[in-house]
C-alpha cells in the first residue's frame, strides 16, 4: 500500500488544502508519517510548502516527525526558498549540520539558491567549503547553482574559479558565467566565453544570447551584435520577447536607432511593456522626442498600459528634445493614469522646465513633492539659474520657502 501510494503521489505536481490534509490524516493513521524513510510524507511536506505557498502547515507537520529525513529537510529548504524569509533556508541548513542529519547534494543546492535570493556571499563561501569537504563539488548541477551564486553576489572571480574546476559542464554552467560577466561590466570575458562555448559545442539558447548581446550593448560592437542577432532568426530565439527586447536594446546602444525600431516592428512574438519602455528609451536616447510620444501614444492605444519606467522614458526623451509642453502635460497627467511619480520622474521634469527657464514653475513641482527633495534636485534647479543668469534669483525664492533638506545650504554657498 505504502510504495504504491509513493509511486502515485510521485506524478503528483499539485492537491487542494482539503486533499492535502486528508493525505496527511492517512499517513497518520495507517503509520507511515513516522517511517524512517517515508517518499509520501516528504511529498507531503513539498505540497504544503511549494504548491499551496502554506510553509507553516510543513514546518508544523514537519515537527511531528520524529525522525526527519533528508528529503523531509529538503522540502522545508526549498519552501524558505520562494518565501519572503529565504536566510532561514541557511538557518534550518545550519540546524540539519548540528543535529547530524544527512546532508546530500540537493540540499547544498536548495541553500545556495535561497542565498543567490538574499546575495548572502558569505554563507555561501560556508556552503561552498562543506561541498569541497562532503565531496559533492563533482555534482554537474550543484556546481553550477555554485557559481551561479557567486556571480550574482560580485564574487565574479570565485565564479570563474568553480567553471574552471568543474569536471563536466552543461549549458547552464556556460550560461551562468557569460550572465555573470556581462551583469559584473566584464563584457569583453562574457563575448569570449560565448565564443568558447561555440567552439566546445554547446548551442546557444535564450539565456546564452542575452548576456552575449548585453556585453556587446556596454562595448558598443555593433558588429558581433549584429552577427548574434543573425544566429537568434535562424534558430528562432526571436520568438521569445525577452530576447527580442535585449537586440533592440543593444541596436540603440550601438547608436543604431534605426535597426532597433526594425526589430520592434518585426517582432513576431508578443511586445509587452519592457519590449515598449525599451524602444521609447532608445528614441529617447537618440534625441528623437517626437518619436518618443508617438510610440508612448501608440502604447497606450494598443493596450499596454504605461508603468513608471514608460513615464520616465518619455520625459526624458521631452527632455532631450526639448519639448517642454508634452513633458510638463505627461508628467501631470500620471497619477491620474495611476502610476504615482518617484523622485527620478521629479527630477527629470524640474531639469525641463529648468531647461527652459520656468524656474517658477520648477521650483513649484520641487515644493510640491511629497518626500523630501535630495541634492540632486536642488542642483538641478540652481543649475537651471546659473544657466539662466538668475543663481541670485533663484536662491532668494528658495529663501522665501525653505527646503526642509540641509542639502540645499551647503550647495548653494558654494
Amino acid at each position: 500500500m505504502a510504495s504504491s501510494l509513493d509511486s502515485l503521489l510521485s506524478k503528483c505536481t499539485s492537491l487542494s488544502l482539503p486533499h492535502t490534509k486528508q493525505l496527511h490524516a492517512h499517513l497518520f493513521t495507517t503509520g507511515q508519517f513516522q517511517l524512517p524513510i517515508s517518499p509520501s510524507r516528504s511529498k507531503l511536506l513539498e505540497l504544503y510548502a511549494l504548491s499551496l505557498g502554506k510553509l507553516s502547515f510543513a514546518i508544523l507537520a514537519f515537527t511531528q516527525i520524529r525522525t526527519p529525513s533528508t528529503n523531509d529537510w529538503n522540502a522545508i529548504i526549498r519552501g524558505f526558498i520562494q518565501s519572503p524569509n529565504p536566510t532561514n533556508a541557511f538557518a534550518w541548513y545550519k540546524s540539519m549540520i548540528s543535529k547530524s542529519r544527512k546532508v546530500d547534494a540537493l540540499t547544498c543546492s536548495f541553500v545556495l539558491k535561497a542565498c543567490a535570493r538574499v546575495l548572502a556571499r558569505l554563507e555561501s563561501i560556508q556552503i561552498h567549503t562543506h561541498i569541497v569537504r562532503k565531496g559533492f563539488i563533482a555534482d554537474a548541477l550543484l556546481g553550477t547553482t555554485l557559481l551561479d551564486v557567486y556571480a550574482k553576489v560580485g564574487d565574479i572571480d570565485s565564479a570563474e574559479k568553480v567553471f574552471d574546476e568543474m569536471v563536466k559542464r552543461d549549458i547552464a554552467s556556460w550560461n551562468a558565467l557569460i550572465s555573470g560577466f556581462a551583469q559584473w561590466s566584464k563584457p569583453t570575458e562574457a563575448l569570449s566565453l560565448f565564443n568558447r562555448m561555440e567552439i566546445d559545442g554547446f548551442k546557444p539558447n535564450e539565456i546564452s544570447v542575452l548576456g552575449a548581446l548585453s556585453a556587446c550593448a556596454q562595448l558598443g560592437d555593433f558588429k558581433r551584435g549584429e552577427k548574434i542577432h543573425g544566429y537568434i532568426k535562424d534558430d528562432r530565439l526571436d520568438m521569445n520577447a525577452q530576447v527580442c527586447n535585449a537586440v533592440i536594446d543593444m541596436y540603440a546602444k550601438c547608436g543604431f536607432v534605426d535597426k532597433a525600431y526594425l526589430v520592434f516592428e518585426s517582432m513576431s512574438c508578443k511586445k509587452d511593456i519592457v519590449t515598449w519602455n525599451t524602444m521609447i528609451m532608445a528614441f529617447a536616447m537618440h534625441g528623437e522626442g517626437c518619436k518618443a510620444l508617438e510610440l508612448f501614444e501608440k502604447m497606450d492605444q494598443s493596450g499596454v498600459n504605461p508603468d513608471d519606467v514608460s513615464y520616465l522614458a518619455v520625459l526624458c526623451a521631452c527632455n532631450h528634445g526639448g519639448l517642454v509642453e508634452e513633458g510638463f502635460r505627461l508628467f501631470n497627467s500620471m497619477e491620474k493614469c495611476g502610476v504615482k511619480p518617484n523622485v527620478k520622474h521629479y527630477g527629470s521634469v524640474v531639469d525641463l522646465l529648468g531647461r527652459a527657464g520656468r524656474l517658477h514653475e520648477a521650483y513649484d513641482i520641487v515644493n510640491s513633492m511629497p518626500t523630501m527633495p535630495d541634492i540632486v534636485l536642488w542642483q538641478t534647479l540652481l543649475g537651471a539659474s546659473r544657466t539662466h543668469r538668475n543663481l541670485q534669483a533663484g536662491i532668494a525664492q528658495i529663501h522665501e520657502e525653505p527646503p526642509i533638506s540641509s542639502d540645499f545650504y551647503v550647495f548653494s554657498s558654494k
